[in-house]
């Protein structure tokens, strides 16, 4: 059994040793999540506090483009009932909130996956100390969320298009919303793959799958991430009438 490192050398270990540190948390996983989603959650409502002002401003814009359509006399009154949701405070803490649930979702699902395709591989794991593992396997998302703010905070602007998204961008963000290739490709950074070099180091010291088994549930798990992002676009393709 490895020696127990601290949850704070975890974090070294997860950059230049990241099978070393994968199996000091399968074999010591007790409160070892705390810390990565504790960082998850301060940077999530660290990032919305920043950029909220932005958000609102991006928010009324879009609000803008819906209410130009309804009648003079319903646009004043429903512009008023409007105004408290589009500040700063409350778009900020409703993304915040938003945020951390889907963090939360987010990390039960993926240990669902990596669960189950763990043992229909071969693999032997308890569903504990994948859960324990699974919000190490995200801090390549927690760097790139502080990477972003920054940016945000630098040049005064949201990023639109993440990873290869800029390929198939209008530059309509309600059309490329709803658009399946846009959603797809902007999946494609060089944090999702860090994440998914993460994803198979794990399957090969945890459940301790072959390289050809771990990597067929890293491709499924890719797959199925790339699916429920595309499913979203095509349900904001849906929800959002036609211009």
């Amino acid at each position: 059994m490895p020696e127990k490192q601290s949850s704070w050398a975890l974090l070294i270990s997860m950059v230049d040793r990241p099978g070393v540190a994968l199996a000091d948390i399968v074999a010591h996983p007790r409160g070892r999540w705390v810390l990565p989603v504790t960082l998850a959650v301060v940077v999530t409502i660290a990032s919305t506090a920043l950029i909220a002002p932005l958000l609102a401003v991006q928010a009324r814009m879009a609000m803008a483009g819906q209410l130009n359509r309804l009648p003079a006399e319903q646009l004043a009154q429903i512009q008023k009932q409007m105004e408290m949701v589009q500040t700063p405070l409350f778009i900020g803490a409703t993304a915040a909130l938003t945020g951390i649930l889907a963090l939360l979702l987010g990390y039960l699902l993926q240990a669902a996956v990596l669960y189950f395709g763990s043992l229909i591989a071969g693999g032997e794991i308890d569903f504990g100390r994948i859960f324990a593992a699974v919000p190490w396997l995200g801090l390549p998302f927690v760097l790139e969320t502080v990477i972003q703010t920054v940016y945000v905070a630098v040049k005064g602007k949201l990023v639109i298009n993440q990873g290869l998204a800029y390929l198939v961008s209008t530059g309509n963000q309600a059309a490329d919303a709803g658009n399946l290739a846009h959603a797809a490709l902007g999946m494609l950074t060089l944090f999702w793959l860090w994440h998914l070099l993460l994803m198979f180091k794990f399957l090969r010291v945890g459940p301790r799958l072959g390289g050809g088994a771990a990597l067929a549930v890293t491709l499924l798990y890719a797959a199925l991430s790339v699916g429920v992002r595309a499913g979203f676009a095509a349900l904001s393709r849906l929800a959002s009438p036609p211009m």
